[in-house]
């Protein structure tokens, strides 16, 4: 595999990102020489190997510049620092990304990645003409692109349909690469509970995340305990769940804790008798999303109870990992709770959570780019020029 320079690009830090932190390192270690260009004025040195440079313009220039002016800084600042890189390829990180990484692939002759984290078409927040902004981007840009990757099949066949791709995108999940971690009692401790049963919903709680189905449930899974790990999402929705479950007589049973670092994540995850996602069927991006999450449950060995949506389903079923529910009944999230809690599935847990690794998904992710090097090796060797689309080869 011939060895390429990579720039990914990202539109906030990389240090709270695990996929893109999970595959600058994974490239770095197979050789590639990785360097994230973030939006974060303290990116500078490595980390897990890759080089970090930061793209954002100076604080003073964002003060002074009215908003398009800064964006345009902000878009300046992306393609100046590819430039500098010199990369064989370059690596956007979803929609926010693709401008930036078209015009640095143009400028630089690199070949282009896409690297779509959700279906960017179908999400509820980006509406009417930012919406048609996304669509349009992601017309001209993604059958440009070198290769595409997602997160979920379903994703990639809905790409693939859209854009008219002859290459099905590559389907890398957000299978969990952190180490299995033995319950420390940190989180029960700090939660005042000791063996009641205890409910997790990890990652931050946000509108369309069922949360607050899974309080109103709460109230018919008796003497279980629910806690909401994850720094806030939404301004001002916790206080909302908190009305909601004092209105629900459950103050005692309902937590609210801060995320933790990832190196502890697991550790709490652990804790748990069940892990939550009651993705809501509001979008078409939910219907086709695998949360990162539920991989997370997987990976600490505890059992799952998610939204009865087509990608959940699947993946839920084919591993036996636990339970889909109808996201938004509270009557059958109860239910699924409590058979969750009576049913823990241990041996299918730790089957799945053999299969469902980094070490194993990280393979497609180094084919994809073993494929990128080899066509990179035999360009140069036959002064070959690439097409845009498809990874083709043009005389």
């Amino acid at each position: 595999m011939s060895a390429l320079r990579i720039c990914m690009l990202l539109h906030k830090s990389v240090v709270y990102d695990s996929r893109v932190r999970r595959e600058a390192r994974t490239l770095t270690e197979a050789g590639h020489r990785v360097t994230v260009v973030e939006l974060d004025r303290g990116a500078r040195g490595s980390l897990d190997g890759f080089a970090r440079v930061s793209a954002s313009p100076p604080e003073g220039v964002c003060r002074a510049l009215p908003f398009h002016a800064y964006r345009g800084a902000f878009l300046a600042g992306f393609v100046a620092r590819v430039v500098q890189a010199r990369p064989d390829v370059v690596h956007a990180h979803d929609a926010a990304m693709l401008v930036p990484g078209l015009l640095a692939a143009r400028f630089t002759g690199a070949r282009l990645v896409y690297d779509s984290h959700e279906l960017a078409t179908g999400v509820p927040y980006r509406e009417g003409g930012w919406a048609r902004f996304v669509s349009a981007v992601e017309r001209l840009a993604v059958p440009r692109c070198a290769a595409v990757i997602t997160v979920s099949d379903g994703i990639a066949e809905r790409l693939q349909e859209l854009y008219g791709l002859r290459r099905r995108p590559t389907v890398v999940r957000n299978v969990c690469a952190l180490a299995p971690a033995a319950p420390t009692g940190e989180l029960r401790a700090r939660l005042g509970i000791d063996g009641a049963p205890l409910v997790l919903h990890q990652g931050a709680a946000a509108p369309d995340r069922g949360c607050e189905v899974l309080i109103r449930a709460m109230e018919s899974v008796p003497g279980a305990h629910l806690v909401f790990l994850g720094d806030e999402g939404a301004p001002g929705f916790t206080a909302q769940l908190r009305v909601l479950a004092h209105g629900g007589r459950l103050d005692g049973r309902v937590h609210f804790h801060p995320g933790v670092p990832l190196d502890r994540l697991l550790a709490f995850t652990a804790e748990a008798d069940v892990g939550v996602s009651l993705l809501q069927d509001t979008c078409e991006n939910h219907r086709l999303a695998l949360p990162n999450k539920v991989f997370e449950y997987v990976a600490a060995g505890v059992p799952v109870v998610a939204s009865d949506l087509p990608e959940l389903r699947r993946l839920v079923d084919r591993y036996g990992i636990g339970r889909c529910t109808e996201a938004a009944d509270p009557g059958a999230a109860a239910a699924a709770l409590r058979s969750a809690l009576a049913d823990r599935r241990d041996a299918a847990l730790a089957s799945a959570a053999r299969e469902l690794s980094w070490e194993h998904e990280r393979e497609r992710l180094l084919a994809l780019y073993a494929r990128l090097g080899a066509n990179r090796s035999r360009c140069s060797r036959s002064n070959i020029r690439y097409s845009d689309s498809d990874a083709r080869i043009t005389e």
